[in-house]
């Protein structure tokens, strides 16, 4: 057999040096164990300086290019990991003071502590604890403590001058400033003794979400490609205002002496309010049916309203608004790839000691093995090393050059078919290799055998379905399907031993779905088992409570029938690679909710409650909409979740704004309530 290209971490090389962890390289630092980035890049030599590069190149974060082409920049290296050591306790400081928000007591909140807002019932409060008002203090000041820490630290690593030119940092010490001083104007409220008596309004929670969203990066670049998307959205936001002004005035001169215009289109302002309202057909079709009454053609108008309106310029905005958002979502790819290939333009000179232009198949291996060490990096199996090498040499050459090398990332990522491993069984031939065992083996490995396990899995889920119900109705008749369940446990253990039978334990535990089916299976089995020989003796396992949630999670390997259809399987597929996308975005929602939810309980805090004669006999009181209010943070987040999917949203903009006399003219309130429902 020809000797590998690449040796792999777990082979000798000659002279008894080791190409794994304690490696000795001449010209070096001696026995130096490196597993962080920090000590690799100021302790350690070339190849784990180099892999530390890569991984902070994968990572996209770390020291700025002007510090690591600093002759000296091993000192800043230093500060630089120790600082970002802390990462865990800055993230958590971060989750905190956004957090504070709900366990705040409202500013509109005037009594004693026991009851700050007076009876939660009445005025249908949130189900969290509050803080007092010391307890809030002291909160805040030490997470603001920690805050200014990991604010200002910086400074130590990179240097005052190149601190305050970045605009990063320059927003974080801004918004940081502005928050303390917040914070003592509460405090001087707070203290008895303070000139302070009191506070109406505070930006802190404004702040907050501020401070969460510039110190976390994947919010940071959200929101940089949702701004750079408004430029371009200028233009069809103006035609869709000139669509509703324009056809709000048509309904307006359409209808005048009208049932429709006496009774819903009374002013040009109301009759713009109602139309935008059924923009969003929320109110559709109760605004017009008094038209529609007097004569059916006037549904004609209606029609054609909605249907260019939410046909036409909604589907022409959302097409702006996406080439827009793939526009600026491509500019922040194309910079953060330009970041990385800087990085690892760095680390590939640094491995190119002697300017050869090229790195050969030794320093390859070299750095995959310390790449190993890294977890932000796919770990690289021995066997696949050289797999990784030739998906990188593209010219064929075995020279790993400069343009390959910016390949690196990508190449780790790639996924490579492990070859089978012979099966413990082989070492039996006379066994494996009968005429008996090659039927069965020729069976398990058909789609034959696949479809019988599908079939238990379909009987095993009536099964299920059949016996929780028979338990919940105390029927005697939950035995039977009990005893099914039991037999068809027993299947699955045939299942499981064929399989492994055939293919090896190796080859089978390889696969996910087989490692979670040993895992039920055999848990399932030796608990029904030990409950069905001695039910009396082993209470835990004859509890059938959690023996169920078992079969249950059995009957997600139903899952398998969507992968059977190959639609299917790249919508499964694909879901769950849009998951980690999907979460900075999702994240953006939830701090647009929490600026709104703070304005909101500034502006209506207090105003919902049971006995307020100003909502009695409303719709929002005859259909229980008074839990849906802003009289905390808490109640005000779900009364936001609600306006964030357009559901009757006209009945809260009606009452809290109109009823309470909160916004005077009727103009500002339509103004006010579509900004808050079509940003969020």
């Amino acid at each position: 057999m020809e000797d590998p290209l690449l040796p792999s971490g777990s082979r000798r090389r000659r002279g008894g040096e080791s190409s794994g962890v304690g490696r000795r390289e001449s010209g070096a630092l001696n026995n130096v164990l490196v597993g962080r980035r920090g000590e690799a890049i100021t302790k350690g030599d070339n190849y784990q300086k180099a892999a530390a590069m890569v991984d902070q190149a994968e990572d996209g974060v770390g020291l700025p290019m002007e510090v690591l082409e600093q002759a000296d920049f091993e000192e800043a290296a230093k500060l630089y990991f120790a600082y970002i050591r802390l990462d865990f306790l800055w993230d958590l400081n971060l989750a905190a003071l956004l957090l504070l928000n709900f366990f705040e007591v409202p500013l509109w909140c005037k009594g004693s502590f026991s009851n700050p807002c007076g009876d939660r019932e009445k005025f249908f409060l949130g189900g969290f604890p509050y803080l007092t008002r010391y307890e809030s203090l002291i909160f805040e000041t030490v997470i603001l403590l920690i805050l200014g820490v990991s604010t200002f630290f910086p400074i130590v690593i990179i240097g005052n001058k190149l601190f305050w030119k970045n605009k990063l940092d320059l927003a974080r010490a801004s918004l940081f400033l502005i928050l303390a001083l917040d914070t003592v104007v509460n405090a001087i409220y707070v203290i008895p003794s303070g000139f302070i008596v009191s506070l109406p309004f505070r930006l802190a929670p404004y702040l907050r979400v501020a401070l969460v969203i510039v110190n976390t990066r994947g919010l940071r670049d959200c929101v940089r490609t949702l701004v750079g998307v408004i430029p371009e959205f200028v233009d069809i936001a103006a035609l869709l205002g000139l669509y509703l002004l324009f056809s709000s005035w048509l309904a307006y001169v359409l209808f005048e002496d009208t049932v429709q215009g006496n009774i819903v289109f009374t002013t040009y302002s109301t009759t713009l309010y109602q139309m935008s309202i059924l923009f969003t057909t929320s109110n559709n079709p109760d605004v017009w049916l008094p038209a529609y009454k007097s004569s059916r053609f006037t549904s004609l108008f209606f029609i054609l309203y909605i249907l260019f309106g939410v046909y036409f310029i909604m589907n022409l905005i959302l097409a702006v608004v996406y080439d827009s958002f793939k526009g600026q979502l491509a500019k922040l790819l194309i910079n953060e790839e330009d970041k990385r290939q800087r990085v690892l333009g760095a680390a590939f000179s640094l491995l190119d000691d002697q300017r050869r232009g090229y790195l050969d198949a030794r320093q390859c291996a070299k750095l995959f093995g310390e790449l190993n060490k890294y977890r932000t990096l796919p770990k690289i199996a021995d066997d696949d090393m050289e797999a990784v090498f030739y998906a990188l040499d593209d010219s064929g050459d075995l020279k790993i050059n400069r343009a390959e090398f910016a390949d690196l990332c990508s190449a780790i990522a790639l996924k490579f078919d492990k070859a089978e491993e012979p099966s413990w069984f082989e070492q039996y031939p006379a066994f494996y290799n009968s005429d008996t065992l090659n039927y069965v083996k020729t069976f398990v490995r058909s789609r034959v055998f696949e479809k019988v396990v599908i079939g238990m899995l379909l009987i095993n889920a009536v099964a299920v379905f059949i016996e929780t119900t028979l338990d919940i109705e105390d029927s005697s008749s939950q035995r039977f399907w009990q005893d099914i369940e039991f037999f068809l446990g027993w299947l699955y253990v045939v299942e499981m031993l064929l399989k492994v039978l055939v293919y090896g334990f190796n080859n089978y535990w390889r696969s996910l779905q087989n490692q979670f089916d040993f895992i039920i299976t055999v848990t399932i089995v030796v608990a029904e088992t030990a409950a069905f020989i001695s039910p009396t003796d082993l209470p835990f396992f004859s509890n059938e409570e959690w023996i169920r949630y078992l079969l249950i999670c059995r009957l997600l390997r139903l899952t398998r029938l969507l992968v059977l259809v190959e639609r299917y399987k790249v919508m499964v597929s694909t879901f769950f690679k849009l998951i980690p996308n999907l979460m900075p975005y999702l994240g953006i929602v939830f701090c647009l909710m929490c600026l709104f939810c703070s304005l909101g309980v500034h502006l209506f805090g207090g105003l919902v409650y049971a006995g307020n004669p100003i909502l009695e006999g409303t719709t929002m009181f005859e259909n229980d909409y008074l839990l849906q209010n802003f009289n905390d943070f808490q109640s005000g987040m779900v009364t936001l979740f609600d306006l964030l999917i357009m559901g009757n949203w006209q009945i809260w903009m009606d009452v809290s704004f109109w009823s309470f006399g909160i916004v005077r003219s009727r103009r500002w309130v339509l103004v006010g309530s579509r900004l808050i429902a079509f940003i969020c």
